[in-house]
Parts: structure tokens; sequence; C-alpha cells
């Protein structure tokens, strides 16, 4: 259990899991978004969606589009649609993030 919550580790699942959503899903995700990600899944807290655009380093406009991918894939939550976002665990995701549950 502790191999599956190395925190170093968890940071390469993410990574896997954003280079399959931008290589083969193709819906929007971005591979910047690892940092944000990262964070949020370490820190478990919220983030306005200000600041996390701005951990991309992007564009505004570039940078609103991949926070929709995010939410729309369901790696980010947030409980309105300008509301504060946190760290998401779709099922989808589950064989990246977590590969021997």
């Amino acid at each position: 259990m502790a191999g599956l919550l190395d925190f170093e580790a968890i940071k390469t699942r993410i990574e896997a899991c954003l280079v399959f959503e931008a290589t083969v899903r193709k819906q929007g995700v971005r591979q910047e978004a690892l940092r944000g990600l990262h964070y949020l899944f370490l820190s478990g807290e919220e983030m306005p969606r200000g600041d996390f655009k701005a951990m991309l380093g992007m564009s505004d406009r570039g940078a609103t589009d991949a926070l929709g991918a995010l939410v729309k894939r369901g790696l980010l939550k947030s409980d309105s649609p300008q509301g504060k976002v946190r760290f998401g665990l779709p099922q989808h995701a589950l064989r990246f993030m977590f590969p021997q549950l």
C-alpha cells in the first residue's frame, strides 16, 4: 500500500494518464496540467480556477480550455462552473494512478 501512495511515483502515474489523454483520447487534456494536478493530489485542497490556470503557464484562452477539458474528463472536480477545483479520480484513470490495485 505504501508503494501505491508513494508521492514521487504518483507524479509519474499522473503524467502517464495525461500523456494517454493527450495522445489517444485527444479531448483537450494537456500535459502542462501535471504540476497543478500533482499539487492538488498532494495537498488534498481546493484551488481557485485562476490559480490553477496560472500553474499551466499557458495563454488565458488555452488555460481555460485545458481546465475545462480536465473537468470534463473528471481529472478535476468542482462544485460549480466558477467554483474552486480539486483533484478528481475518475474510474478511467485508475489503471494509471493505481495500476496494481
